[in-house]
């Protein structure tokens, strides 16, 4: 059981990094921002910069930002939950309620998501898929293969709960200890 908590903390590590390095591109999307509305109210723009490849770059960096968190949002158990029905729960019920969900919605859903995205930017990749718009953004597989990568990081955001639940449930008292709930507000 102190394996399964230490491959946890491995992929909570990792996936703490990319959260907090694909942070750096919430800047550069304010900053898109800021020249889409300025361009807009001065009526300027660069040659072959105009206002579709910045709004296509715009939902790009939106949808790049949301899947790296979202695997980083669900280990630190701040993704939206409907605790209503288990705050009153003890620990160990809130856990088997949780290896319950994971084995029965999320992996299955998972593995059969994280598959057709595979297949979704593969063929956009082989298609060299670009944008509809006349001078939208090229290479439309980068932002679909940022699909799969998300998907890759909420599987092991999954496995890494999995395990902690895991060890929480069936470890020895020690590693039970370490893999139990941290307290309301971490």
């Amino acid at each position: 059981m102190g394996l399964l908590l230490s491959v946890s903390g491995a992929i909570d590590r990792l996936l703490e990094h990319i959260a907090r390095a694909a942070g750096w591109l919430f800047l550069a999307l304010v900053a898109l921002i800021c020249w889409d509305i300025v361009t807009r109210k001065f009526g300027f723009q660069l040659p072959g910069f105009g206002s579709t490849p910045i709004q296509e770059m715009e939902w790009h960096l939106h949808g790049v930002l949301f899947l790296a968190w979202l695997g980083y949002a669900y280990i630190r158990n701040v993704h939206i939950r409907i605790d209503v029905f288990t705050a009153a729960m003890p620990a160990r019920r809130q856990a088997w309620l949780e290896v319950v969900g994971i084995v029965i919605f999320a992996a299955p859903y998972l593995a059969i998501a994280t598959w057709h995205s595979y297949g979704f930017a593969l063929t956009s990749f082989l298609q060299n898929e670009s944008s509809d718009a006349p001078n939208g953004l090229p290479w439309r597989w980068i932002v679909k293969a940022c699909l799969v990568a998300g998907f890759v990081l909420i599987d092991l955001a999954v496995i890494s709960v999995l395990f902690r639940k895991l060890a929480f449930l069936f470890g020895p008292p020690d590693v039970a200890r370490r893999a139990a709930p941290a307290p309301a507000g971490r």
